[in-house]
Protein backbone atom coordinates (compact mmCIF):
# COMPACT_ATOMS: atom_id res chain seq x y z
CA UNK A 1 0.00 0.00 0.00
CA UNK A 2 2.67 2.27 1.07
CA UNK A 3 4.28 1.39 -2.12
CA UNK A 4 1.68 2.51 -4.60
CA UNK A 5 1.55 5.81 -2.47
CA UNK A 6 4.59 6.85 -2.86
CA UNK A 7 4.36 5.97 -7.10
CA UNK A 8 1.36 8.40 -6.92
CA UNK A 9 3.73 10.59 -4.57
CA UNK A 10 6.76 10.60 -7.46
CA UNK A 11 3.79 10.51 -10.62
CA UNK A 12 2.81 14.17 -8.73
CA UNK A 13 5.91 15.45 -8.02
CA UNK A 14 7.04 14.78 -11.47
CA UNK A 15 3.76 16.75 -12.97
CA UNK A 16 4.65 19.35 -11.04
CA UNK A 17 8.36 19.77 -11.95
CA UNK A 18 7.52 19.41 -15.53
CA UNK A 19 4.85 22.39 -15.22
CA UNK A 20 7.17 24.65 -13.62
CA UNK A 21 9.81 23.78 -17.24
CA UNK A 22 6.88 24.56 -19.38
CA UNK A 23 6.03 27.55 -17.60
CA UNK A 24 9.58 28.61 -17.59
CA UNK A 25 10.03 27.92 -21.39
CA UNK A 26 6.79 30.25 -22.00
CA UNK A 27 8.32 33.46 -20.65
CA UNK A 28 8.78 35.95 -22.82
CA UNK A 29 11.89 38.42 -22.74
CA UNK A 30 11.24 41.92 -22.95
CA UNK A 31 13.70 43.30 -25.98
CA UNK A 32 16.12 45.78 -24.99
CA UNK A 33 15.18 49.10 -26.60
CA UNK A 34 17.55 52.28 -27.59
CA UNK A 35 15.20 55.25 -27.34
CA UNK A 36 16.64 57.77 -29.63
CA UNK A 37 15.72 61.59 -29.57
CA UNK A 38 15.51 63.49 -33.33
CA UNK A 39 14.30 66.29 -34.89
CA UNK A 40 12.45 64.49 -38.34
CA UNK A 41 12.83 68.02 -40.16
CA UNK A 42 16.22 67.75 -41.32
CA UNK A 43 16.63 65.98 -44.07
CA UNK A 44 19.16 64.08 -44.90
CA UNK A 45 20.02 63.63 -41.49
CA UNK A 46 16.24 62.82 -39.89
CA UNK A 47 12.99 62.84 -41.97
CA UNK A 48 9.39 61.17 -42.68
CA UNK A 49 9.73 59.07 -45.41
CA UNK A 50 6.84 60.16 -47.73
CA UNK A 51 5.76 56.87 -48.94
CA UNK A 52 5.96 54.69 -46.03
CA UNK A 53 5.93 57.48 -43.04
CA UNK A 54 8.73 56.13 -41.52
CA UNK A 55 11.68 57.79 -40.10
CA UNK A 56 14.75 57.78 -41.71
CA UNK A 57 17.98 59.89 -42.85
CA UNK A 58 21.64 58.86 -41.73
CA UNK A 59 21.18 59.89 -38.44
CA UNK A 60 18.46 57.57 -37.32
CA UNK A 61 20.17 54.91 -39.89
CA UNK A 62 23.09 55.02 -38.54
CA UNK A 63 21.86 54.59 -34.95
CA UNK A 64 20.06 51.36 -36.35
CA UNK A 65 23.33 49.91 -37.00
CA UNK A 66 24.97 51.04 -33.83
CA UNK A 67 21.87 49.47 -31.40
CA UNK A 68 22.84 46.01 -31.68
CA UNK A 69 26.59 46.30 -31.48
CA UNK A 70 25.61 48.66 -27.94
CA UNK A 71 23.45 45.58 -26.93
CA UNK A 72 20.18 46.41 -27.84
CA UNK A 73 17.61 44.82 -29.74
CA UNK A 74 15.41 47.46 -31.43
CA UNK A 75 15.27 51.20 -31.68
CA UNK A 76 12.40 53.65 -30.93
CA UNK A 77 12.53 56.86 -32.69
CA UNK A 78 10.73 59.83 -30.18
CA UNK A 79 10.62 63.00 -32.84
CA UNK A 80 10.52 65.89 -31.00
CA UNK A 81 11.37 69.84 -31.48
CA UNK A 82 15.21 70.26 -31.67
CA UNK A 83 15.82 72.80 -28.40
CA UNK A 84 14.12 70.05 -26.27
CA UNK A 85 16.48 67.16 -27.41
CA UNK A 86 19.19 67.54 -25.07
CA UNK A 87 17.19 68.17 -21.85
CA UNK A 88 15.04 65.22 -22.42
CA UNK A 89 18.20 63.40 -21.98
CA UNK A 90 18.67 64.41 -18.91
CA UNK A 91 15.16 64.16 -18.01
CA UNK A 92 15.89 60.02 -18.81
CA UNK A 93 13.23 60.56 -22.13
CA UNK A 94 15.44 59.44 -24.35
CA UNK A 95 18.75 57.64 -24.40
CA UNK A 96 20.28 59.02 -26.91
CA UNK A 97 20.10 62.50 -29.32
CA UNK A 98 20.33 62.17 -32.78
CA UNK A 99 20.10 65.07 -34.76
CA UNK A 100 22.99 67.07 -36.62
CA UNK A 101 24.03 68.18 -33.10
CA UNK A 102 26.50 70.43 -32.87
CA UNK A 103 29.10 69.80 -29.85
CA UNK A 104 29.48 73.11 -28.07
CA UNK A 105 31.33 74.01 -24.52
CA UNK A 106 27.22 74.73 -23.69
CA UNK A 107 25.78 71.44 -24.27
CA UNK A 108 28.80 69.71 -23.10
CA UNK A 109 28.05 71.09 -19.55
CA UNK A 110 24.15 69.59 -20.12
CA UNK A 111 25.39 66.16 -21.83
CA UNK A 112 28.12 64.09 -23.24
CA UNK A 113 29.01 63.47 -26.32
CA UNK A 114 31.09 61.38 -29.15
CA UNK A 115 31.88 62.97 -32.64
CA UNK A 116 30.28 61.16 -35.38
CA UNK A 117 30.45 63.94 -38.29
CA UNK A 118 31.72 67.30 -39.55
CA UNK A 119 29.29 69.76 -40.37
CA UNK A 120 29.35 73.85 -40.45
CA UNK A 121 26.84 76.60 -40.81
CA UNK A 122 25.70 78.05 -44.35
CA UNK A 123 23.73 80.39 -45.80
CA UNK A 124 21.11 79.38 -48.34
CA UNK A 125 19.01 81.33 -50.60
CA UNK A 126 16.64 80.62 -53.63
CA UNK A 127 18.69 80.38 -56.74
CA UNK A 128 17.24 83.12 -58.83
CA UNK A 129 18.06 85.13 -56.27
CA UNK A 130 20.39 88.60 -57.02
CA UNK A 131 20.97 88.18 -52.86
CA UNK A 132 24.28 86.27 -52.40
CA UNK A 133 25.33 87.54 -48.66
CA UNK A 134 29.24 86.03 -48.32
CA UNK A 135 29.06 86.91 -44.53
CA UNK A 136 26.96 88.20 -41.50
CA UNK A 137 27.83 91.27 -42.53
CA UNK A 138 25.71 91.40 -45.94
CA UNK A 139 22.71 90.43 -43.89
CA UNK A 140 22.60 94.03 -42.58
CA UNK A 141 18.58 94.84 -43.51
CA UNK A 142 17.62 91.57 -44.31
CA UNK A 143 15.19 88.76 -43.39
CA UNK A 144 17.32 85.91 -42.03
CA UNK A 145 15.41 82.69 -40.74
CA UNK A 146 17.01 80.45 -38.41
CA UNK A 147 15.81 77.16 -36.57
CA UNK A 148 15.60 77.45 -32.45
CA UNK A 149 17.96 76.23 -30.61
CA UNK A 150 20.95 75.55 -32.83
CA UNK A 151 23.97 76.65 -33.43
CA UNK A 152 23.34 78.81 -36.51
CA UNK A 153 20.65 80.75 -34.19
CA UNK A 154 23.85 81.48 -32.51
CA UNK A 155 26.21 81.99 -35.06
CA UNK A 156 23.85 84.82 -35.92
CA UNK A 157 22.93 86.28 -32.77
CA UNK A 158 26.48 86.45 -31.87
CA UNK A 159 27.49 88.45 -35.55
CA UNK A 160 24.33 91.02 -34.59
CA UNK A 161 25.87 91.28 -30.76
CA UNK A 162 29.62 92.01 -32.39
CA UNK A 163 28.18 95.08 -34.58
CA UNK A 164 28.99 92.62 -37.65
CA UNK A 165 25.49 93.52 -39.14
CA UNK A 166 22.34 95.86 -38.00
CA UNK A 167 18.48 96.03 -38.36
CA UNK A 168 18.28 92.12 -39.27
CA UNK A 169 14.99 90.57 -39.29
CA UNK A 170 15.80 87.34 -37.71
CA UNK A 171 13.25 84.45 -37.95
CA UNK A 172 13.13 81.82 -35.58
CA UNK A 173 11.42 78.41 -36.56
CA UNK A 174 11.10 75.49 -34.51
CA UNK A 175 11.06 73.95 -37.71
CA UNK A 176 14.03 73.89 -40.80
CA UNK A 177 10.72 72.76 -42.89
CA UNK A 178 8.93 76.02 -41.99
CA UNK A 179 11.71 78.36 -42.23
CA UNK A 180 12.73 76.98 -46.17
CA UNK A 181 8.51 77.28 -46.76
CA UNK A 182 9.12 80.95 -46.27
CA UNK A 183 12.05 81.16 -48.08
CA UNK A 184 10.44 79.90 -51.43
CA UNK A 185 7.58 82.19 -50.97
CA UNK A 186 10.32 84.62 -50.01
CA UNK A 187 8.82 86.00 -46.68
CA UNK A 188 12.81 85.42 -45.76
CA UNK A 189 15.78 86.51 -48.15
CA UNK A 190 18.16 83.78 -46.50
CA UNK A 191 18.24 80.64 -43.87
CA UNK A 192 20.74 79.36 -42.09
CA UNK A 193 21.13 76.13 -41.96
CA UNK A 194 24.15 72.72 -41.61
CA UNK A 195 26.24 72.60 -44.60
CA UNK A 196 25.74 69.43 -45.63
CA UNK A 197 22.00 69.97 -45.49
CA UNK A 198 22.12 72.88 -47.19
CA UNK A 199 24.32 71.14 -50.10
CA UNK A 200 21.49 68.58 -50.53
CA UNK A 201 18.98 71.77 -50.75
CA UNK A 202 21.32 73.43 -53.57
CA UNK A 203 21.51 69.89 -55.56
CA UNK A 204 17.89 68.34 -55.64
CA UNK A 205 16.27 71.82 -55.23
CA UNK A 206 15.84 75.41 -55.95
CA UNK A 207 17.93 76.99 -53.66
CA UNK A 208 22.10 77.77 -53.92
CA UNK A 209 24.43 78.02 -51.04
CA UNK A 210 25.94 81.11 -50.83
CA UNK A 211 28.73 81.02 -48.07
CA UNK A 212 29.52 78.94 -45.17
CA UNK A 213 29.89 80.83 -41.91
CA UNK A 214 31.30 78.23 -39.40
CA UNK A 215 32.82 75.08 -39.81
CA UNK A 216 31.65 72.35 -36.98
CA UNK A 217 31.74 68.91 -35.65
CA UNK A 218 28.08 66.98 -34.84
CA UNK A 219 28.11 64.29 -32.26
CA UNK A 220 25.44 61.79 -30.70
CA UNK A 221 24.66 62.76 -27.04
CA UNK A 222 23.80 60.77 -23.78
CA UNK A 223 23.13 61.85 -20.42
CA UNK A 224 25.86 63.75 -18.49
CA UNK A 225 27.63 60.88 -16.45
CA UNK A 226 26.29 57.66 -18.45
CA UNK A 227 29.86 56.88 -18.75
CA UNK A 228 28.44 52.95 -19.87
CA UNK A 229 26.19 54.13 -22.53
CA UNK A 230 28.90 56.90 -24.11
CA UNK A 231 31.38 53.94 -23.98
CA UNK A 232 28.95 51.62 -25.77
CA UNK A 233 28.51 54.30 -28.36
CA UNK A 234 31.95 55.43 -28.97
CA UNK A 235 33.19 51.75 -29.48
CA UNK A 236 30.11 50.62 -31.80
CA UNK A 237 30.59 53.91 -33.36
CA UNK A 238 34.30 53.60 -34.02
CA UNK A 239 33.67 49.55 -35.09
CA UNK A 240 31.25 50.90 -37.98
CA UNK A 241 33.02 53.71 -38.84
CA UNK A 242 34.83 53.24 -42.64
CA UNK A 243 33.16 49.61 -43.13
CA UNK A 244 31.19 49.38 -46.33
CA UNK A 245 28.00 49.62 -44.06
CA UNK A 246 29.27 53.22 -43.26
CA UNK A 247 30.33 53.97 -46.83
CA UNK A 248 27.12 52.63 -48.12
CA UNK A 249 24.84 55.19 -45.44
CA UNK A 250 27.53 58.29 -46.85
CA UNK A 251 26.42 57.68 -50.62
CA UNK A 252 22.98 57.09 -49.50
CA UNK A 253 22.03 60.28 -47.73
CA UNK A 254 25.72 62.87 -48.96
CA UNK A 255 26.23 61.19 -52.61
CA UNK A 256 29.65 59.64 -50.81
CA UNK A 257 30.92 63.15 -49.58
Amino acid sequence: MRRKNLVVLVSILLLVLMSVTLTGCREEVTPKTLRVGTSADYPPFEYVDEQTQEFVGFDLDLMRLLAPKMGYDKVEIVNMDFDTIIPSLGADKIDVAAACITITPARLEEADAVEYITTGQSLIVKKDSTFEPKSISDLSGKKVGVQKGTTGEETIDKGIEAGEASNVDVRRYTSVILGMMDLDAGAIDAMVIDTPVANLYSTKYNYKTTAELVAETAGLFVKKGNTTLLNALTNALTEVKGTTEWNNLMEKYFGGS
